[in-house]
């Protein structure tokens, strides 16, 4: 039978290591200790050129055990190596080694931004219907731009008490003399939105830092600014030449704004970056990358002799463009051939009436106009990694008048039937288009979406129409246009404030009249027992009102609300929805509140 220990720790009276080993102002991050069974050594780096002939470290060392010379006691580590030993409670002795390296400081020195500022975009993370991305900042925020030349630089001053590296350094324009900016013109709310809180983290002149080894990062300050800290990740491991300062931009306080997708994008940021490139590098070139110059292929992809019909025009954000005589129009091309010295596809083209005998081509709005006849080319350059992207294919129309039309984007479309050609800006029903876009599918009789709707007496409104007479109640009352993707309730949309008094709100519409697209007649509001929430200049009230549509947005018609109060007031809102059951509400009233952003009054269960 073997003999049991009286004393438990006596398990452990074996053991000779050392646990950590620090020197307080001169050892920079933790010791990297090794222990195998044949060797035990340690190693400490500290600033190149400093005086080791007498430091006092503190040691941690296995329980029970003791180390000579001990924790606290000065030695000499000039020469660069050094010999402890610890003697277990047993009376085992392990020489363990110590080696002193200078500490390569990888930041030290001058640097530049290499490249443009980027930015990830999630929008509708974790749903099967979000989209996400990567683009230079600077295509949604032209001042980020003024950051590629901007130089930085880190001098070190010592090691602090819990061995990290600190500085101080600067943050100094280019070239052009300007910072970076961070302002996104004519925001969704009608204003500018400067974003700087969120996406200009760098401080702009000279700053202090602390380098954390724990973590790889670092932490800039100013005085009397707020704190900034930084992860650093290095893109070339070679000779650490380049690396990306990144953070999260946590804009998405800033709500969803649907007017465009630029805002979205930057709302709903997850990572942005600064490419740093030491002064007098360059970035490498990217060695798993093959060859992506475009290239001419031996013969043309696809054939367009024949006739094209349009299955969709589509244009960004929206309104009403009123293009539905031009979807039964015809693209056809004939007598084409293929140049492989060039790349291009010419040929004869028509844009043709189709069976309405109406060649609208626009209809009156402030956007592309085909030519009726005249030539084409289509220049077909190919990515030699994706040989069916059309990422370089580009075509132009030049008419019998020689006037040309060129598409400013590549050609769109899948397979040999289909091709989308897609046009910046635009107008559209009086909105301002981002784009609009027209979708040809070989052989496609296209149809006039608009038929079959029955016209509306503009003296009597058509009872389904989109604002009828009726007695309306508040569904949720006032709500802030935010929208937290986590939410399980109202799809992510919050409460504006103390407003369940406009929950039981009654609002009835009467006398409506039609004229296009403006309806006039009067509005009564029953704010029930519980009385009015005040919205001070937005507080919705009896009178008479006016609704004039200006758009469309998601399949619902938009406009603008305006009600002339019996007290003679004026109450203007913008961008008022009106449903008409095609959601789980009927209509929207928004305004703006400062500091606030977008608030809506919701309303539903309409009853005639």
């Amino acid at each position: 039978m073997s003999c049991q220990p009286k004393d438990p720790n006596e398990l452990l009276t074996s053991e000779r290591a050392i646990i950590s080993y620090f020197i307080d102002g001169i050892q920079i991050g933790p010791a990297e200790i090794n222990r195998t069974p044949v060797e035990s050594d340690f190693t400490i780096y500290v600033i190149d050129g400093m005086d080791l002939t007498s430091v006092t470290p503190q040691i941690e060392i296995s329980l029970g055990a003791s180390i000579f010379p001990a924790s606290g006691e000065a030695v000499d580590l000039s020469s660069g190596e050094y010999t402890y030993k610890v003697t277990s409670a047993t009376g085992e002795v392990r020489d363990w080694v110590l080696n002193v390296q200078s500490f390569d400081n990888k930041i030290q020195g001058k640097w530049k931004v290499g490249k443009p500022m980027e930015f990830h975009y999630f929008i509708g993370e974790g749903e099967s219907w979000g989209w996400e991305g990567v683009k230079d900042l600077e295509w949604t925020l032209p001042g980020a731009g003024a950051a590629t030349d901007n130089e930085l630089e880190f001098m070190t001053v010592g090691v602090d008490e819990v061995g990290n590296l600190y500085g101080t350094g600067s943050y100094t324009s280019g070239a052009d003399g300007t910072f970076e900016t961070f302002v996104l013109e004519n925001g969704c709310l009608g204003s500018d939105v400067d974003y700087s809180p969120y996406y200009g983290r760098m401080p702009q002149g000279d700053f202090n830092w602390v380098l954390d080894l724990t973590n790889n990062t670092i932490i800039l300050n100013q005085e009397e600014k707020t704190e900034t800290t930084l992860p650093i990740e290095w893109i070339n491991t070679e000779d650490y030449s380049v690396f990306e300062l990144a953070f999260s931009p946590e804009a998405h306080d800033l709500g969803w704004q649907d007017c465009n997708y630029n805002e979205l994008e930057l709302n709903f940021g997850k990572r942005v970056w600064y490419t740093i490139i030491r002064d007098g590098a360059s970035i490498p070139d990217d060695g798993e990358e093959e060859e992506t110059d475009p290239i001419i292929p031996e013969y043309a992809p696809i054939s367009l002799n024949g006739d094209w019909g349009i299955e969709d025009i589509g244009f960004w954000p929206g309104g009403d463009a009123g293009v539905c005589d031009d979807f039964d129009n015809i693209m056809r091309f004939s007598n084409e051939a293929f140049d492989t010295e060039t790349g291009i596809l010419s040929g004869d083209f028509e844009y043709l009436a189709g069976a309405d005998g109406n060649l609208t081509n626009g209809n009156g709005t402030d956007w592309v106009v085909f030519p009726e006849s005249g030539k084409f080319e289509l220049k077909i350059l190919q990515n030699p990694n994706d040989t069916e992207s059309r990422e370089f294919w580009t075509i132009k129309f030049i008419a019998t008048d020689g006037s040309v039309l060129e598409v400013p984007n590549a050609v769109e479309g899948g397979g040999a039937d289909q091709i989308t050609l897609k046009f910046n800006g635009g107008n559209a029903g009086g909105i301002e288009q981002e784009a609009h876009w027209y979708k040809f599918v070989r052989n496609f009789v296209g149809a006039n979406p608009c038929d079959g709707e029955t016209p509306v007496d503009p003296e009597e409104p058509d009872p389904n129409g989109i604002f009828p007479e009726g007695t309306w109640s508040a569904r949720e009352g006032i709500m802030i246009n935010n929208y937290y993707w986590n939410s399980d309730s109202d799809n992510g949309h919050i409460r504006y404030g103390d407003s369940e008094a406009a929950d039981n709100d009654v609002i009835t519409f009467t006398s409506v009249e039609q004229n296009g697209d403006v309806y006039t007649g009067n509005i009564r509001v029953d704010y029930g027992d519980d009385g009015t929430f005040d919205l001070g200049e937005y507080t919705i009230k009896s009178g008479t009102f006016t609704y004039t549509v200006t758009g469309e947005e998601w399949g619902a018609p938009i406009g603008n609300l305006v009600i002339n109060t019996k007290e003679g007031e004026t109450i203007t809102y913008f961008k008022t929805n009106l449903w008409n059951s095609k959601g789980d509400f009927d209509f929207q009233i928004k305004f703006n509140i400062d500091e606030v952003g977008e608030v809506y009054y919701r309303m539903t269960d309409k009853s005639m």
